[in-house]
Parts: structure tokens; C-alpha cells; sequence
């Protein structure tokens, strides 16, 4: 066990990056809103989205050859009828209608008990649906709240002409305002073994046996069956936005492109013969109520208010067109598909939040993705496929603002850790650079150690211990300060790093912390920070005539610079770090700027700054001919073994006078 626990301690140790992280976040959102989304809390959403669909949706081009036939309230205020309608005037209704010849008759009218009660209109009605076969009557099955409703005793047991009109679903389970109606039972299979077809479903196979067509078993699935130019499959209680759906008979999505114009007949203008002839020809005729005080009404997708007796000729409509035209059924993706989906618009919301950083840009594109979401639901629909599209937005959304926000975090976070290593360092541009590179430049929670060659600058007061045993502590903190604050300004406007303050040295370093790789790159950090070395000349010139005025003592500079190889990384623990570069080259320009040579050029008396720069002839190298030097001889410098050729800087060549440095500075402040 124990041998263990320092694996276990690195591994917990171990920080995962943020791309990592927000792969995390992806997958966490997915799999909450797949535990949410099979437990069929999204099934309302996606059956809103279901439902704008079909209501915008094309239509079909007729609802031929259906024809209803209704008691309306005028039917019922009639006094020539009796609201129910008497067996005799029913029975006359029948005959009028025959007479014109239609394919099939569809009473979606109860008639379990005689009209009256007397029967004495019962044997002519009986006697009409024995003399037409092609009159269909309705049954209720019923269920554990209300009692069925038997068909007429003469045509009981007679599967081909009775046919129960319970057949819409509703989805009440999954709609938390008004159930809705958007499914069909076609058929059933009884406990008792005998199948009973519902009422639109034994229409349109009447109607469709008199063009030789049959329904007919699938050989490849022995659940479905061939209608005929379509295969027809049994809604699956998973199927579409459905979550565990009650589907214990042969279900159909009912797709409501049929249109509400229909041929329409009162029972009274049938009855007084003022349906013109060859109207009901060969057509499927559909009897039944349209009366506000008898309500038979179902709440679909189109209305709250859909007749019972219309959304049974929709369902015909669409079973012929489906049986003669091929119109394939709506069709769903596998389980498998759908999650693929899902998951698919997660990982688009997490890259989207983990790539865009502008607000101005994350909100638009975001909308984006979301109506390109609904629009794929859309056109898959049109199609006549049924995705999802509640599931994949509600799982984009969170992905990407949880993402986003995370992100958003760790560049605080890092932005607060670099600033607090660079911010009184580095000038703004190079903070600016740094933060724009810091997935190359971080690693973890710490600069990445880099080896890379920079240019490293030293400099020191002259006399200082002198000068600061004869000062006031807090007179000399202020004189120190002003002085420190003076060349750090000078250092980070040439491009360079206040590495770290020693006492009244300041070390500098030009060539990080964003590695320079090309020849060109590290000859300018070389000039650089010669450059910075004479405007520090000139400034402490500026300084010492300021402290002469205000009774201050002047000071003197010297100054090493050197250009080398090293290594640059972040030191500390993890609350604490700092950022700093360390090798022989870090070593040999502090040598040179505490070489013990008595140096200094006129230009430098002429100033009152007193300031001796002095450079190794790597950096010398790297100047060419921008900057008037001196060579002062080949020297063995402090803890070295080599000798080192050391060279002192008079002046930039480039700029010509020694005020034009000043002018330079005066601009970059």
C-alpha cells in the first residue's frame, strides 16, 4: 500500500489541461441531458417542435374521394327530426345515401340500443345494414374508466362491419397543458384472439379492395405489413420524441396533411335530396356529429377544436395515400443515432465556447447554431424524418456557456498569474504578446522552462554603500525608488524584462519571456539592450542634475551587458513564484558590470551621469557598426578562466547625437 501512495500523489498531483477540462464539461452536460431526456422530461418540448412542423407543412393536393355527412344544429332544431336520431329516419338516411352509389358508408354514430327505446324503428334499420355490406358501424372498446360501447346487436361478432372509433392516442403523459391528439391505432388484437380493425382503417381496406388491394404480411418484418405501395410499421414506444409510449396496438403517426376542405352534406339536405346525383359516387362517405351541444371534438396539433368525424377522413386520407401513392410513413432515427446527435451539438457548443473569447461574436453564433439545429430538424421533416431538436439545443446551450465560462475563468486566472510575474516587468506589448501565446508559453500552472538565447543586462550604483550611510533611511528608500523607477521605465521601453531588483542593481534581460529563435531576433535584443544601456546614460544624467538642485547626492552607473545562452523558467512554489533566467551568461554580465576598470567616455563626463557600459564581445558582435565602441583589452573576469574581450560603449552611431537618445526616450515615455 504504501509503496503506492507516491504514484497516488502525483496522479492527484497532476493537473489536466483545459481543453482536457472542457471535454469533461461536454461530456458531463451530455450525459445529463441524456439521463433527462430518457427519463421523457423533454417528451412536451420536442412534441411543440413536432407540432410546428405540421402545421406548416405542405398539404396534400385533395382530400378526394372522402365525403362527411353531419348533424348539425340545425339538424337537431329541426322539427322533422329527433336528436338521436330516430333507427327509421337513420335507416332512411342509409338508403338515400346507397342510392347514389358510394364505395363505403362509415356511421360514426353509436347505435348499441334501439332509437327510441321502443324499437319500433329498430327492424328497418336492421333491415338497411342487411341489405348494403358496405356499411361499416362503430363500437367503443372501452378501458378501466369508461364501459365499452357495443355495435348494433345484428352486426355483433361481424369483424368486416363493425369497427371500434376509440382509436386516437392521446399524449396527456407528456403535455402539461391540453392532451393532444397525434396517434391512431389501426387495429387490435383482442384478449379473446378476434382482430378488430378501427373505423378509418376498415374504410380504406373496403375501399382499396375494389382496386384488387389487400394488406399483406412483410416478409422481412413480421410486425409490419405491406399496404399497398407502402410498408407500414408499428409506431415502437421509443420511436420520435416518445419515451416508453403505451403502444399495445398496431399505432400510426398521423401526419395531418389531408386538408379541411371537404365535401359536406348536412343530414337534412341528404334526407330532402339536395345532394346533387353522382356526388357520393365510389367515394368513402363518413356520418357523423358537428354540433356544439354534442361535442365530438379532439385537440390536435391544427386546432382545439378538430371533429372527431374529420380527424377520422384525415386518418382515411392519409392510409390511401399512403396504400396508392407511396407516400412513405414519418420514419426515426435508432436510439444510438439520436444520442449521436446529442452529443454531436454538445461538443459543437464546448468547442464553440472553448475557441470564441469576444462576447460580440459568442452570442450571434450561438444563434446560429441553434437555428441551424431547428433547420435541420426542419428539413429532415420535410423529408420524413423525425429527429430530435429540443435534446441537441437544450445540450448545446449549457455546453457552451459552462464551457465558455470555464474558460473565462482560467484566463482570469492565468491572466493573474502572468501579471503578477510580468506586470511591473515587461512593457505592454510584450504582455500584451505573451498573453496572446500563453497556450505555448504555459505549462500547467507555471511558465514552460525554456532554453533560448537573450541578452542579459546589468547594472549597479557606484558608491552606493557611501551615499547611503550618510542619508536619512527614508530620504534614501525615496532617493532609491526614484532611481529604480527612472531605468525600469528606460528598460521595459527598449523591449526589456525587469528580471529582479538587488539591492540598487537591477538585472535585465531582452529575448524573453516569448523565445527568439531567428539570427535577426537575437541581434536586435543585443541592440536593444545596448540602446537601452546608453538612454540609461542619459537619464541618469537627468537624474543627477535634479538631485544637485534639490541638495541630493549624484551617483554614478555601471553597466555589463551580455549575450548568451540560458535557461528561463519560473521558480517558487505555486503560490509564490517568480520568474527568472539563470546560467553562465546570467553570470558573466554581472562580472562585466563589476569589472574594476575606471572607464568613462567624454560624452559621459559631459552629461554628469558618470555611467560605464561595458559589453563582452558576443554581444559586440551583434551590433555591427550601429554603435561607436572601444575596446578595452582582453580580461580574465571574476570566477572566470578565459579570458574575455571586453568592449566599452561610447555612443549609437544610428542616432547621431546623444540628445537625439533623450528625444527618443522623452517619446516612448
Amino acid at each position: 500500500m504504501s509503496a503506492g501512495t507516491p504514484a497516488v500523489k502525483r496522479l492527484f498531483k497532476r493537473k489536466l489541461s483545459p481543453r482536457k477540462v472542457s471535454l469533461l464539461i461536454v461530456l458531463l452536460v451530455f450525459t445529463c441531458t441524456l439521463t433527462v431526456r430518457h427519463a421523457g422530461s423533454l417528451q412536451f418540448l420536442e412534441f411543440q417542435a413536432y407540432d410546428f412542423f405540421i402545421r406548416h407543412q405542405p398539404k396534400a393536393a385533395t382530400s378526394d374521394p372522402i365525403v362527411i355527412v353531419e348533424m348539425t344544429e340545425a339538424d337537431i332544431h329541426n322539427p322533422s327530426l329527433d336528436y338521436p336520431i330516430y333507427d327509421n329516419k337513420l335507416a332512411e338516411l342509409l338508403r338515400v345515401l346507397e342510392s347514389d352509389h358510394p364505395a363505403v358508408i362509415g356511421l360514426d354514430i353509436w347505435r348499441d340500443i334501439p332509437v327510441p327505446k321502443s324499437g319500433v324503428g329498430l327492424h328497418e334499420f336492421n333491415q338497411v345494414l342487411q341489405s348494403y355490406s358496405n356499411i361499416v358501424v362503430i363500437f367503443t372498446r372501452g378501458d378501466r374508466l369508461r364501459k365499452p360501447i357495443e355495435p348494433p346487436v345484428i352486426l355483433k361478432g361481424d369483424s368486416d362491419r363493425v369497427a371500434f372509433n376509440d382509436n386516437f392516442l392521446v399524449d396527456e403523459e407528456v403535455d402539461l397543458t391540453t392532451p393532444k391528439v397525434r396517434r391512431s391505432a389501426l387495429f387490435v388484437n383482442s384478449s379473446s384472439g378476434e382482430n378488430f380493425d378501427s373505423l378509418p382503417f376498415r374504410l380504406a381496406v373496403l375501399y382499396l379492395q375494389r382496386s384488387g388491394i389487400e394488406p399483406q404480411p412483410d416478409p422481412s418484418d413480421p410486425k409490419s405489413f405491406r399496404l399497398g405501395k407502402t410498408r407500414l410499421r408499428p409506431l415502437q414506444a421509443n420511436d420520435g420524441a416518445y419515451v416508453g409510449a403505451a403502444t399495445g396496438e398496431f399505432q400510426m403517426l398521423l401526419d395531418f396533411k389531408c386538408p379541411d376542405r371537404f365535401a359536406r352534406y348536412s343530414v337534412s339536405e341528404a334526407l330532402s335530396g339536395h345532394i346533387p346525383p353522382g356526388s357520393l359516387r365510389d367515394k368513402i362517405v363518413l356520418i357523423g356529429m358537428n354540433t356544439p351541444s354534442v361535442l365530438d371534438e379532439r385537440v390536435t396539433p391544427f386546432r382545439r377544436n378538430h371533429l372527431g368525424v374529420e380527424v377520422q377522413a384525415m386518418t382515411v386520407n392519409q392510409l390511401l395515400r399512403h396504400a396508392l401513392e407511396g407516400e412513405k410513413p414519418l420514419q426515426f432515427w435508432n436510439d444510438w443515432l439520436e444520442d449521436a446527435w446529442v452529443l454531436f451539438w454538445c461538443l459543437v457548443g464546448g468547442a464553440l465556447g472553448y475557441q470564441v473569447r469576444s462576447p460580440w461574436r459568442f452570442g450571434p453564433e450561438s444563434f446560429a447554431c441553434l437555428f441551424v439545429i431547428g433547420g435541420c430538424a426542419w428539413v429532415a421533416f420535410s423529408y420524413g424524418w423525425w429527429i430530435p431538436l429540443a435534446a441537441p439545443a437544450i445540450a448545446y446551450a449549457p455546453a457552451a456557456v459552462l464551457v465558455t465560462s470555464y474558460v473565462s475563468f482560467q484566463e482570469k486566472k492565468q491572466r493573474g498569474q502572468l501579471m503578477q510575474l510580468f506586470s511591473r516587468q515587461v512593457s505592454p506589448d510584450i504582455a500584451q504578446a505573451l498573453w496572446e501565446q500563453r497556450e505555448e508559453f504555459l505549462a500547467g500552472q507555471r511558465p514552460r522552462t525554456q532554453k533560448l538565447t537573450a541578452t542579459v543586462l546589468f547594472t549597479d550604483l557606484v558608491a552606493f554603500s557611501t551615499t547611503s550611510e550618510k542619508m536619512d533611511p527614508d530620504l534614501l528608500m525615496d532617493w532609491l525608488n526614484e532611481y529604480m523607477e527612472a531605468m525600469a521605465t528606460v528598460i521595459m521601453a527598449h523591449r526589456g524584462v525587469v528580471e529582479k531588483y538587488i539591492g540598487d542593481a537591477i538585472m535585465a534581460v531582452f529575448g524573453v519571456p516569448l523565445p527568439r529563435t531567428s539570427p535577426d531576433e537575437i541581434k536586435q535584443d543585443a541592440r536593444n539592450a545596448v540602446r537601452c544601456a546608453l538612454a540609461m546614460r542619459l537619464k541618469m544624467g537627468e537624474l543627477n542634475a535634479q538631485w544637485k538642485e534639490r541638495g541630493l547626492p549624484a551617483s554614478g552607473m555601471r553597466v555589463g551587458i551580455h549575450t548568451g545562452p540560458l535557461v528561463a523558467g519560473s521558480l517558487g512554489s505555486s503560490e509564490r513564484q517568480e520568474y527568472t533566467v539563470i546560467g553562465d551568461s546570467v553570470n558573466t554580465a554581472s562580472r562585466l558590470e563589476s569589472f574594476s576598470l575606471e572607464f568613462a567616455g567624454p560624452e559621459s563626463r559631459d552629461t554628469g551621469s558618470r555611467c560605464r557600459i561595458l559589453i563582452s564581445e558576443a554581444t559586440h558582435l551583434l551590433l555591427g557598426d550601429e554603435f561607436q565602441t572601444r575596446e578595452v583589452g582582453n580580461m580574465i573576469l571574476k570566477n572566470k578562466n578565459e579570458p574575455v574581450t571586453i568592449y566599452a560603449v561610447i555612443t549609437d552611431q544610428t542616432m547621431g547625437r546623444q540628445n537625439d537618445l533623450q528625444n527618443d526616450l522623452e517619446k516612448q515615455k
